[in-house]
């Protein structure tokens, strides 16, 4: 295990949006003596397969984000670094949340949101402020899957699901089951601009519902 080595994870089906998403990585602030690798994913049919190949690399950090995921906050690097030193017990970090999941595991229909980011709803670019993180970060039961940042590798699972959906509620929740914490970071000003334009054009509320009913066998005892 390399444990001074970041790796960006992202499954790429848009060069466009990706090259975006690579100008702002490679705008941000190395710590010294750290380095940064891109691992790019294209041509897969399931996020859960996709990600998986990323812990075969011996990066401790790991960020997986989406290819339309902008990280605006220069010093990123250094703030997840200093969270994640801080405390050894943190495995999974996001940037936003819910302390309270709900049974049908959409995080966002919880209680005890936290975090933020800057979107684009109805294409207005807006500050998303779900709600003010105290200390370095908050432990939740589940972050939003457009940046998760990780210390420790834990397999994604493609046994159980296929697809796009539920991939960071089950992953925040095959951490807490290891007894690992998750968390939200704190960010004074939010740390990314998450573009997500295309969102409603390939959103497939079948598959969505499929999936989600998978979820709900498997975790939410």
């Amino acid at each position: 295990m390399n444990e001074r080595k970041f790796l960006f994870v992202t499954c790429v089906n848009n060069d466009i949006l990706y090259s975006s998403c690579l100008k702002y990585i490679r705008n941000l602030i190395v710590p010294s003596g750290y380095q940064v690798e891109l691992f790019p994913i294209h041509g897969i049919q399931s996020i859960f397969e996709g990600y998986n190949l990323a812990l075969k690399n011996d990066a401790k950090y790991k960020v997986y984000l989406h290819q339309d995921t902008y990280i605006v906050n220069q010093n990123f690097l250094q703030d997840i670094l200093t969270i994640f030193q801080s405390n050894p017990s943190l495995g999974l970090l996001g940037l936003a949340g819910c302390k309270n999941l709900p049974s049908n595991g959409i995080w966002w229909q919880g209680t005890g949101l936290v975090g933020k980011v800057i979107g684009l709803p109805n294409g207005i670019r807006t500050l998303q402020n779900f709600g003010e993180v105290h200390g370095l970060f908050e432990p939740v039961q589940a972050v939003d899957g457009f940046l998760m940042a990780t210390q420790y590798d834990i397999p994604w699972r493609s046994d159980l699901f296929k697809g796009y959906h539920f991939y960071d509620i089950s992953q925040s929740r095959e951490f807490t089951r290891r007894r690992y914490l998750v968390g939200v970071a704190n960010q004074r000003k939010p740390w990314c601009f998450h573009y997500h334009l295309h969102h409603n054009q390939t959103f497939n509320l079948s598959d969505y519902r499929a999936v989600q009913k998978i979820f709900i066998q498997h975790y939410s005892s």
